[in-house]
């Protein structure tokens, strides 16, 4: 671990000596990573006694419930929250995280924000650790927590589920670029304590659920509108905002792109979703062995993420923002 890290997680601790009430968040439209280490740090703060209020912006349920505390998430940010520190968490740029700046408190500033995250992008607070090397923002705090953990916090099997849920779904399941062999041991660790790797890999690398009954009819619309634009190397599909007209969470949604990756004669993946009407949310996937980048593509469309799982938002068409992700493609 980097001398630097170890000081910005002594920092950290030395934060939290001086906090009571800690708001923790993540980027909005919350991955499997953003869930794994809100819910993890939610522990580490109650050992320490100290009061967490847990929001990620968007949150609708899903199939991560199995996690502790799951649901004590709050998709609506309270205006009435009193917070000594924000604690923003797997985010690529501060805006991601959705809170409404009239509501920090008084006196507020970047010396109460600690940024965690394997990101680049654009971050605020003067405390946190931002390593790209990371496969995962659970990866981090599992750095923090066994190199430079707050006094009397350890990793129990709850803690430790949380974040290896973070890690399989990043790297998924230890077969994406960003899987280092520390990464690996740090894995090798969380089982140890007691982390169920089946139980994990089942909830966030299985589809099952986009076969569930209630689903069905949502995937088949997917299945039967994706196209493979040969010339462009890209294989894509949607749902309109009249197709989410029924109780169906975005986060069910998610391994729909990386389905389409599936797709052999593809360099990459889309999947838009009218969340709103005239707003959509595009999801980019890709392999290290197809040779494709997405990340560039979503920052140029004012969004962020991993070189080969990126995502973006856009106000149009479903059509207008396929041109705008095709006029970016090399």
């Amino acid at each position: 671990m980097k001398e630097s890290f170890s000081l910005q997680f002594q920092k950290i601790n030395k934060k939290l000596e001086k906090s009571k009430n800690i708001l923790i968040s993540a980027h909005e439209n919350p991955d499997a990573d953003a869930f794994g280490s809100v819910l993890a740090l939610n522990l580490v703060l109650k050992k320490m006694g100290l009061n967490p209020f847990l929001y990620i912006s968007g949150f609708l349920g899903g199939s991560l419930n199995f996690l502790p505390d799951f649901f004590k998430i709050k998709g609506v940010f309270s205006k009435d929250l009193d917070f000594d520190v924000l604690f923003g968490l797997d985010y690529g740029s501060f805006h991601r995280l959705n809170i409404p700046e009239e509501y920090f408190p008084k006196g507020f500033s970047e010396d109460d924000i600690i940024t965690i995250d394997h990101h680049k992008g654009v971050h605020k607070g003067k405390i946190g650790v931002i390593d790209p090397k990371s496969s995962s923002a659970c990866e981090i705090i599992y750095d923090w927590l066994r190199n430079v953990p707050p006094p009397g916090v350890k990793i129990d099997k709850d803690i430790a589920e949380c974040l290896l849920t973070g890690i399989v779904a990043d790297t998924g399941g230890f077969s994406h670029i960003s899987t280092s062999s520390k990464t690996l041991e740090s894995a090798s660790f969380l089982l140890s304590k007691g982390a169920s790797l089946s139980k994990i890999a089942n909830c966030v690398l299985s589809s099952k659920s986009i076969f569930q009954k209630e689903s069905s009819e949502i995937f088949g619309k997917v299945l039967s509108r994706m196209e493979v634009i040969s010339d462009y190397g890209i294989a894509y599909s949607y749902l309109s905002f009249d197709d989410l007209r029924k109780n169906f969470s975005s986060f069910d949604l998610n391994g729909i792109p990386s389905l389409l990756c599936k797709e052999s004669t593809c360099n990459f993946a889309l999947f838009l979703v009218e969340y709103e009407k005239g707003k959509i949310k595009g999801s980019l996937r890709s392999e290290p062995f197809k040779g494709k980048r997405v990340d560039s593509i979503a920052r140029e469309l004012g969004g962020g993420g991993h070189p080969y799982a990126s995502g973006f938002k856009q106000e149009g068409t479903v059509d207008s923002v396929l041109k705008n992700v095709l006029s970016l493609v090399e």
